[in-house]
């Protein structure tokens, strides 16, 4: 009777760990407990049936200590793992930087047809069947069906080998954590054609990604030499300076890029990132209200603003900006929500310290 109850207590425990898992996304922790729930279930169905034997239970119980102890592991991990996929091509997440798009795509019909043009004997039938590979592998992308992506991209390469249709594919390699991959198809690219724009910043983001700091540096410093007129590259220089530590010139980037458009919230957001580092919270809340503006449920920001509120005392105004975050924010931020909660508790209960405040910013840093 004992064991039963034993038993069924740690079959429950799993269940409400995998319950948790699931909620906050964290798959591995969800299957480890799946597997563990499974395992009790399987026990206690066995001692039902009168077939438990002391064999069977000593060859369960290292699993399921196994299983424990993952759980352990996987829970002091998680939280870091958790928040490192919100930030494509290695641009900073949370508190850091955050560079729209992650990943440049070539979807330009006139210009794909001149970079087929180019190759003057390939055959008509493959230059067709090369620019409908293309389109599906933009269309399949355009939606998140990254493999779908992939392998029409790479159907249109081996008809006929383009710059746009590289860079794409690189793109894609990048949306699923293929870098290295991502930055073999940029040199191929850029062997092709060495001002293809597209290609140097998914070169110079695969770069980021790999933390090869001054090869992306030079990556966007010749987009920029490219195309001056053009923010992308100069977003992403910003961001790789910001990684490097140099926020001065950081902010330079970003002040030229929003010379280009004023009415981008992720170039408001990182400059105030850039103006926090150097300690300028005041200038750095103005930047995250302005991203805020433009765009009201642009979270970054959210969360950005309230960090530098909360590191000025001002408390009051602190909670109420984190329970609006904690409200608000969508799933992709349920790894952050962690520490935000965390620290929402602090202040309402008067447990606060810089040393928290502190910790806080380290654990929401890429």
């Amino acid at each position: 009777m004992f064991f039963t109850v034993a038993t069924s207590l740690v079959a429950a425990l799993f269940l409400a760990l995998l319950v948790v898992g699931v909620r906050q996304q964290w798959w591995t922790f969800a299957a480890m407990n799946f597997l563990g729930m499974g395992l009790n279930a399987a026990m206690l169905l066995l001692d039902l049936w009168g077939h438990l034997n002391m064999t069977t239970l000593l060859a369960a119980t290292p699993a399921l200590a196994f299983v424990l102890a993952a759980d352990v592991a996987i829970i002091f991990r998680e939280p870091h793992e958790i928040k490192k996929p919100a930030a494509a091509c290695g641009e900073p997440a949370a508190t850091g930087p955050e560079a729209h798009p992650p990943h440049h795509l070539v979807t330009n019909e006139k210009r794909f047809g001149r970079e087929l043009d180019r190759l003057d004997r390939l055959p008509a039938r493959n230059r067709e069947a090369a620019r409908d590979f293309w389109r599906q592998g933009n269309e399949a992308f355009r939606h998140h069906h990254d493999h779908e992506a992939q392998i029409n991209y790479e159907k249109s390469i081996q008809l006929a080998p383009t710059p746009s249709g590289l860079s794409n594919l690189a793109a894609v390699l990048l949306a699923v954590n293929r870098a290295q991959a991502a930055l073999q198809c940029c040199k191929e690219s850029c062997a092709l054609d060495p001002e293809h724009l597209e290609t140097w910043l998914n070169r110079g983001s695969a770069l980021l990604r790999l933390k090869r700091w001054p090869e992306a540096l030079a990556c966007f410093d010749h987009a920029v030499a490219l195309q001056p007129n053009v923010l992308e590259p100069w977003l992403h220089r910003g961001n790789v300076l910001m990684q490097m530590g140099q926020c001065e010139p950081s902010l330079e980037c970003y002040d030229t890029a929003l010379r280009l458009n004023p009415r981008r919230p992720d170039c408001w957001n990182n400059r105030g990132v850039a103006l926090k580092k150097m300690n300028r919270l005041q200038e750095a809340i103005t930047s995250f209200e302005r991203a805020l503006k433009i765009q009201p449920e642009y979270f970054p920001a959210s969360l950005n603003r309230v960090l530098v509120i909360d590191k000025l005392g001002r408390s009051d105004q602190a909670k109420l900006y984190y329970r609006n975050f904690i409200k608000q924010a969508p799933p992709a931020m349920n790894g952050r929500l962690v520490f935000v909660r965390s620290r929402l508790h602090q202040l309402e209960s008067g447990a606060v310290s810089r040393l928290d405040l502190n910790q806080l910013e380290l654990e929401l840093a890429l």
